[in-house]
């Protein structure tokens, strides 16, 4: 698996666990659940967001080292 194919997974799987948040919040609806939002969710949240931005970067470098690394004809040996 790529690293855009894991970054595309990750924020896929990042939404949907935000969604049902959403929908547990909808119903849970008292100081517990405004700490557990504080404690948990929003520093997850924080971490996913550097971490697919991290992704990207290594996606990039990743795609630039394998065309540097490319043999392209123009070695002579």
């Amino acid at each position: 698996m790529s690293a855009s194919d894991s970054r595309a997974k990750l924020v896929q799987a990042t939404k949907k666990l935000l969604s049902d948040w959403e929908r547990v919040r909808e119903v849970w609806r008292d100081d517990n659940c405004v700490g557990f939002d504080k404690k948990y969710v929003a520093p997850l949240e924080a971490s996913i967001r550097a971490a697919t931005q991290a992704m990207e970067r290594m996606a990039g470098m990743i795609d630039k080292a394998q065309y540097d690394c490319r043999d392209n004809g123009t070695h002579s040996t």
